[in-house]
């Protein structure tokens, strides 16, 4: 078998190999790879990654009920809105955009939309550990000098109530205390 990049995949293969709408909302709590993760997170491994850099929103967006996704994404965005608005002012046009058009775009997939039609399943860190070890990765400590360079940023641009947090071999970033990215490194288990 000759090794494809990734973008040789998606190419090759079908556009919709794999859109979690349809597969992962019938057991969001389950930890067990729906079929078309199952094949999508399969392919990822054939291609022997020595290194793969996940980054997810560190929020429940996959809950099965409405409330469930309300409550989330409210905690969820209102820390993010509260650290763009420490940050950066409500003038510029940027912001508005990413507000509106990104920001704005999640929140209503995630509360107005159901089924196929829901692309943002946004899940947390713990979650993602369980389903990529079960698919065979193994995690990568991220370098402690990676790590402390990060937190040198963060001092030195004075972004009061932005913090890191190692986790699990893991780099969470947060708002005050509420975490909102996780980042990861994974490497193919041979």
């Amino acid at each position: 078998m000759t090794q494809r990049t990734f973008g040789e995949w998606l190419e090759k293969e079908p556009a919709h190999i794999y859109n979690p709408s349809s597969d992962i909302a019938s057991s969001p709590s389950s930890l067990a790879p729906a079929p078309k993760m199952g094949s999508f997170l399969a392919a990822l491994r054939a291609l022997s990654p020595k290194v793969m850099v996940v980054t997810e929103q560190e929020s429940n967006h996959n809950g099965p009920t409405l409330m469930e996704r309300v409550i989330e994404a409210l905690n969820f965005y209102a820390a993010l809105f509260d650290c763009l608005e420490s940050t950066v002012s409500r003038a510029p046009i940027e912001r508005q955009k990413v507000e509106k058009m990104l920001f704005g775009e999640e929140i209503k997939n995630i509360i107005a939309c159901e089924g196929g039609e829901r692309k943002e399943r946004h899940e947390k860190l713990e979650k993602w550990i369980l389903r990529l070890e079960l698919a065979g990765f193994g995690r990568v400590p991220l370098s402690y000098h990676g790590m402390l360079q990060a937190g040198r940023l963060l001092q030195t641009n004075n972004y009061d109530g932005y913090k890191m947090k190692e986790e699990n071999g893991c780099l969470v970033m947060c708002w005050q205390e509420r975490p909102l990215y996780s980042i990861s490194a994974w490497g193919f288990r041979r």
